[in-house]
């Protein structure tokens, strides 16, 4: 297949007859799957295709050069009446097709080697020093892994480790990194300065769940957990109401929603920060509710804080 994800992954690829490719994601879609779904048409392309819970959130179509497609009129960019299509899936998480995303659309960045006298563990010391938000991808002969770097010396977010007969997700850990026998083959960065949608949309993830679970604390320590648990509640009911995956526990905010475009992100995180801010005003006031959320923005990385201010307007200054 073209550009396969994770080859060392022993996934069985399917040969679906000509025209049978709309069943198939059909069923994808009836099963509530998540995960990246792999289509060659042998015609010197490949496809990913991202699910979310049964909904194709991405197209991505590798010729040379990777490009993002209109996942609803994809079907029409294609003829699958002739000859047969090659498919190939894998299960993952919500947090894993973000990153996966990431990769796909952060094209052009060569791998390279790790010097003979470096192990793995001081590489990651001397990335994690990145200081913009990073995703790290490490290959060995018969492994592969993906890890979320925040930036600025903290520890991974995520990592996501793939070998022939097991994918790992963690929240953070590097157990299955560390103690995989092989020697590195290659590494490579991928840096969130590359400004691409897939970037944007993990920052603006990452910079409302920060941000709602930082005012939250700041709000129970003014007023009790009790006026808190109001606006948690509503949020929570508007989240489900329109089928967003995102809820909030006490000042937790677990998001496990992927989206088609960064606009998509902001418009649906722009809704639900307009409930809480309109609770803080009348809880606090106007001008505590704009010291805090200054004091909260400030704490996020730069590219997180670029990407508030260009598609929320959320200024930390």
């Amino acid at each position: 297949m073209a550009y396969p994800l994770f080859s060392s992954a022993t996934t069985e690829v399917n040969a679906i007859p000509a025209g049978k490719l709309p069943t198939f994601i059909s069923s994808y879609k009836n099963d509530f799957q998540t995960g990246v779904v792999e289509v060659d048409f042998h015609n010197h392309s490949g496809h990913h295709l991202l699910f979310a819970r049964g909904e194709l959130v991405n197209v991505y179509r590798h010729a040379g050069s990777m490009e993002r497609l209109d996942p609803a009129s994809w079907f029409q960019s294609i003829d699958t009446s002739k000859g047969k299509a090659y498919l190939r899936a894998l299960a993952l998480t919500p947090q894993a097709v973000r990153l996966v995303k990431i990769l796909l659309e952060q094209t052009g960045v060569p791998s390279s080697s790790m010097p003979g006298n470096t192990n793995l563990d001081e590489q990651f010391q001397a990335w994690i020093k990145h200081p913009a938000p990073a995703l790290a991808h490490v290959h060995w002969p018969s492994a592969e892994s993906l890890a979320l770097l925040p930036g600025d010396g903290s520890p991974p977010h995520y990592t996501l480790f793939v070998s022939s007969n097991q994918i790992l997700h963690s929240a953070g850990g590097m157990m299955a990194l560390y103690g995989w026998k092989e020697p590195c083959s290659a590494v490579s960065l991928l840096s969130s300065e590359a400004h691409t949608p897939a970037w944007d949309e993990y920052l603006l993830h990452y910079s409302f769940a920060w941000m709602t679970g930082h005012l939250l604390e700041r709000l129970i320590d003014l007023t009790g957990p009790s006026l808190v648990n109001t606006i948690v509640r509503e949020i929570n009911f508007a989240a489900a109401a329109h089928g967003w995956n995102i809820s909030i526990t006490g000042a937790s905010v677990t998001d496990q929603t992927i989206f088609s475009s960064p606009v998509e992100a902001a418009d649906v995180y722009s809704r639900l920060f307009e409930i809480l801010f309109r609770h803080m005003d009348m809880m606090i006031g106007a001008d505590l509710l704009a010291v805090l959320m200054r004091e909260s923005a400030l704490h996020l990385s730069r590219p997180c804080r670029s990407v508030l201010q260009e598609y929320l307007l959320i200024t930390p200054v």
